[in-house]
């Protein structure tokens, strides 16, 4: 049986940008190659990624050539008006966040990985850095 895991955006920013935990994220990215493995992402986090690479003044051609890999790479979890009525239900505080906790209820995640996991203290789905799950899976 696949495990699905939601990714959040800071994780793939962190590959994009080599930040910090750099060699963590791309090994969660990597388990999507991996047979039992499927990675999602909510659509907003699309956009929200396009606008980041525009602000960062990235070339249109790469930021398209970033976002069919970001569409290749992960299942895209829909936001619709119910599941954002739902994300204002949440008890995780920050709306963006209460967002990806529901894409994640969505697809059935077993986890959500993310760089801020204290933001997601009353999370329905476990929450975990890279190096978290990594260590745990």
């Amino acid at each position: 049986m696949p495990r699905n895991i939601l990714i959040d955006l800071n994780v793939i920013v962190d590959v994009l940008l080599e930040r910090e935990g750099v060699k963590a994220s791309t090994t969660i990215l990597e388990l999507g190659e991996v047979r039992d493995f499927s990675l999602y992402v909510s659509a907003h986090m699309v956009t929200t990624f396009a606008y980041l690479l525009e602000s960062a003044k990235v070339p249109n051609p790469q930021i398209l050539q970033h976002l069919s890999w970001l569409l290749e790479t992960f299942i895209i979890v829909p936001v619709d008006s119910t599941l954002l009525k739902s994300a204002l239900k949440s008890k995780v505080d920050d709306f963006e966040d209460a967002v990806v906790e529901r894409a994640a209820i969505s697809c059935g995640a077993s986890a959500i990985i993310t760089r801020n996991g204290k933001d997601f203290a009353f999370s329905k789905i476990p929450v975990f850095s890279p190096e978290e799950y990594l260590q745990k899976y």
